[in-house]
């Protein structure tokens, strides 16, 4: 079972190309933005909130819409992988630089170039344990957590952990590297991004990743069990 949800995690990402879906994997919130303009940047839902909740309704539903060409399997692949990556920080923010793909990491960090590449696996991957291990060792981290607190840690909607990782990425990313605040827009590609963010390379500060690992940690628990809840909600 494992084996095969992991397997379905990443299925999305394999698929994003060819079906146009990639808006679907994170959601763009500028420094300015507020918890209420969410729905203002997921226009036409096309942005992970929105189709968190379109497609955990459609397996409430069992049975696939009529005006969806995505199969029931289709939506648990899509709300396996998009719940994952909106506790990812850097998929609900941007600062003119899509998410932190546009700040090019000189040195590298093991096979990170850019800050967002950084969030997406260097620091999980510098954890050392491989990911099925880690996976065992977030499971065993859970259950150590009271009932009460693993309910408390499992609450809120897409909307509450989409801000929840906007404010985070505020505060051990952009605010951490000192990245400067640019003005709102949202660049097609990096070529397009401030200068100020793409003219020169950008460092990581010596122990950042070794302080952000805890930080990564308690976003895949908190994940986990909220896809989890989520899951059992609506299947």
């Amino acid at each position: 079972m494992a084996d095969a949800l992991a397997e379905a995690s990443i299925w999305a990402d394999h698929v994003k190309g060819e079906s146009k879906t990639g808006p679907w994997h994170y959601i763009d919130l500028t420094l300015e933005d507020r918890k209420t303009d969410i729905a203002e940047r997921c226009e036409n839902d096309n942005c992970a909130t929105a189709r968190i909740h379109l497609f955990a309704a459609q397996l409430s539903a069992k049975t696939t819409p009529q005006d969806s060409h995505w199969s029931d399997l289709d939506a648990l692949r899509f709300v396996v992988h998009f719940v994952g990556d909106i506790h990812q920080p850097l998929h609900a923010i941007s600062d003119a630089d899509q998410g932190g793909n546009c700040e090019r990491l000189d040195p590298p960090v093991r096979q990170a170039k850019n800050v967002h590449a950084l969030w997406d696996g260097g620091i999980v991957n510098s954890i050392g344990e491989g990911d099925k291990r880690l996976a065992e060792d977030l499971d065993r981290q859970i259950a150590r957590l009271s009932a009460a607190r693993q309910q408390a840690l499992a609450g809120g909607n897409a909307e509450d952990w989409a801000w929840e990782s906007h404010v985070l990425a505020q505060k051990v990313v952009y605010k951490r590297l000192h990245i400067p605040k640019e003005p709102i827009q949202f660049p097609v590609n990096c070529s397009e991004a401030p200068a100020e963010l793409t003219d020169h390379p950008w460092r990581i500060p010596r122990g950042y990743v070794e302080a952000m690992q805890p930080v990564v940690r308690v976003q895949l628990e908190k994940a986990g069990l909220r896809l989890a809840r989520l899951l059992n909600e609506s299947l």
